[in-house]
C-alpha cells in the first residue's frame, strides 16, 4: 500500500488538507471535553449543567462523532484514498472519504449552530457560561477547519512537504 508521501509530484495540498483534518479532530475533541467538563452551577436553588440543555448534549455527542469520523478520514487520506491516479484501484475509499467529510461537516455545523442558539439561562452562571463559550468557539473552529480541508484537498498547491526520492 503506497501513500501520498511516496510520490514525486507536488503534495502540498494533501499535506495542508491533512493538517487541517488533524486540527479539526483536535478542536472537536477539545470542544466536547470542554463542554462535558463544564462545572455545575446553582441558580435559584437548582443545579444547572450542560445536560440540562439538549443543544449542549448534542454538541458533545456530535463533536465526538465528528472526531471519530475525522480519524477515519485521516486514515483514508494517508492510505491514498481520493487520489486522482488511474491505477485501476477501487474508487470506494475515495467515495467513503467524501461521505465521511459530508457527515462530519453536517454534525459540526449543526451542533455548533444549535449551541449558539441555546443561550437561555447559561449566561447567568459565569463558570458554565465561560466554558460553554469556549466549547462553542472550539466547535466553530473545527467546523471551519474541516470545511477548509475539504476545499484544499481539491486545490493544487505547487510545493512538496516531504523530500522526494534521492535517486
Amino acid at each position: 500500500m503506497s501513500g501520498w508521501w511516496e510520490k514525486d509530484e507536488p503534495n502540498g495540498s494533501k499535506a495542508v488538507s491533512l493538517l487541517l483534518r488533524l486540527s479539526a479532530l483536535i478542536l472537536a475533541l477539545a470542544s466536547a471535553v470542554m463542554m462535558a467538563t463544564a462545572d455545575d452551577c446553582t441558580i435559584a436553588g437548582a443545579a444547572v449543567t450542560y445536560r440540562d440543555y439538549g443543544a449542549f448534549v448534542y454538541l458533545v455527542g456530535a463533536n465526538v462523532a465528528a472526531a471519530v469520523l475525522e480519524a477515519a478520514a485521516v486514515y483514508l487520506q494517508l492510505s491514498g484514498a481520493g487520489d486522482d491516479d488511474d491505477d485501476g484501484g477501487s474508487p470506494l475509499p475515495g467515495i467513503i472519504l467524501v461521505v465521511v467529510d459530508v457527515l462530519a461537516q453536517a454534525l459540526l455545523y449543526s451542533s455548533t449552530g444549535a449551541a449558539y442558539g441555546a443561550v437561555v439561562g447559561v449566561d447567568v452562571c459565569v463558570a458554565v457560561g465561560a466554558q460553554v463559550g469556549r466549547a462553542r468557539l472550539l466547535s466553530l473552529g473545527a467546523s471551519v477547519s474541516l470545511g477548509l480541508a475539504a476545499v484544499v484537498k481539491d486545490v493544487s498547491l505547487p510545493f512538496n512537504v516531504w523530500p522526494g526520492s534521492s535517486d
